[in-house]
């Protein structure tokens, strides 16, 4: 038996931001080292990899898909199933709107889905195949399988992989799916950590956590361990890392370079109302420098769309991320993703103004916004793309990125 994995991925800037970011994604990943040896696994990720070979013959089609690249995942499903394969889906958008994912598949996995292979499978091959999946507890961290790093391309990747260590956030941000997919926050065991990076025998590591700082004792005693291995790693923390001296010094010297960090807006009122107010705008100049000077890099995408923006948030936005010198910035509508509680606000209140998933890129107004037409909404946006992308802007911010980060890591990002 043969199953076939695919992370859909459209042509939009959400797939070229996903790109920039990209690692093996924990979607297509996690679930292949979860299915049983009996089961031949092709993985492909259209987002680094380019479309999936539909020429491919196999007996079961898993499809996972965020919600801008669902009508993809529909078309790839579509097709598949046309053919006589069985398909089946999983990941974020499957999971919030299982209804509308079973009208293209056969079945569809609920929320984390490593427990649930052996038996859908097993269903599958007996011709019992059920139209939901869900597992009753969450997964178990410390029996995670390790990936098989030695047999991921990592080409598309800038050579690095993916490093499982904690599911979940204990915030509870408006616009965020996270909290929703992974009700509670789950550390992996240190030590296995550590096993599954000195076992592949890599240099670059994207350390898979949606935040991993939440736990500070955790964060520390890892960073402690890591500190051995001399290797370069990337991780999604908050930017308060930047409070807590001992963490960003071991957190430098254990290899961190780069750092995803929702700092969002520059609107204290905007960031208090999405459940984000544990951000101190008028601090985070001071925690950019803090990470600046252990050569860390940071990256945050800027959100324009929040009911407290009007449109004088792009150029106070612009001046903003001068002034705190951010290394990395991409310029993002507020998405309202199905399973959220913004999704949940604006739909109650009849803002929501299509659902067609591949408008919901970051870069179109999919709602009404309260002091802004759309048309307002993106054009303010593509304005701050166009002065933040602009040539003088960009040969400053390598200048001033060389200074804070010295050449190697600044020639990273």
């Amino acid at each position: 038996m043969k199953a076939l994995l695919i992370k859909a991925s459209a042509n939009s800037a959400f797939k070229d931001y996903k790109a920039y970011l990209g690692t093996p994604p924990q979607s297509i990943w996690s679930s292949a080292v979860a299915i049983p040896d009996w089961v031949e696994v092709d993985v492909h990720d259209e987002t680094s990899q380019g479309p999936v070979d539909k020429s491919q013959v196999a007996d079961l089609v898993a499809i996972f898909m965020s919600t801008p690249d669902a009508l993809r995942g529909y078309e790839l499903a579509d097709y598949f199933r046309d053919r006589g394969t069985t398909v089946v889906f999983g990941g974020l958008h499957a999971s919030f709107l299982p209804d509308e994912a079973l009208q293209h598949g056969d079945a569809v996995m609920i929320g984390e889905s490593e427990q649930l292979w052996p038996l859908l499978l097993e269903d599958h091959y007996s011709g019992q195949l059920q139209p939901r999946y869900q597992q009753a507890e969450q997964t178990d961290l410390n029996r995670l399988t390790p990936y098989p790093h030695g047999q991921i391309d990592l080409s598309p990747y800038r050579d690095t992989s993916s490093i499982i260590v904690s599911r979940g956030c204990k915030f509870k941000c408006s616009y965020c799916t996270v909290h929703k997919f992974f009700p509670t926050m789950r550390n992996r065991p240190v030590g296995q950590v550590i096993d599954e990076i000195r076992a592949s025998g890599l240099q670059y590591f994207e350390l898979h956590a949606d935040n991993l700082i939440a736990d500070r004792d955790y964060a520390l005693e890892l960073f402690k361990a890591l500190k051995p291995l001399n290797i370069y790693w990337s991780a999604e923390a908050t930017i308060n890392i930047a409070e807590h001296d001992e963490i960003v010094e071991a957190a430098a010297e254990s290899g961190l370079i780069w750092l995803l960090s929702g700092i969002e807006t520059p609107s204290q009122q905007a960031l208090k109302a999405a459940g984000k107010g544990f951000i101190r705008i008028d601090r985070t100049r001071d925690y950019i420098r803090k990470l600046h000077e252990y050569n860390i890099a940071v990256d945050s995408a800027m959100l324009f769309g929040f009911d407290q923006h009007d449109s004088s948030i792009f150029e106070e936005t612009l001046d903003y991320v001068d002034e705190v010198e951010l290394d990395v910035c991409h310029a993002v509508i507020v998405t309202p993703y199905p399973g959220t509680d913004l999704y949940q606000q604006l739909e109650s209140e009849h803002r929501i103004l299509t659902r067609d998933w591949s408008a919901y890129d970051g870069t179109q107004a999919v709602f009404q916004p309260k002091q802004m037409t759309p048309k307002e909404l993106e054009k303010g946006t593509g304005w701050f793309h166009s002065k933040y992308n602009s040539l003088g802007r960009s040969l400053k911010r390598r200048v001033v990125r060389t200074k804070n980060l010295g050449w190697t890591n600044a020639a990273y990002l």
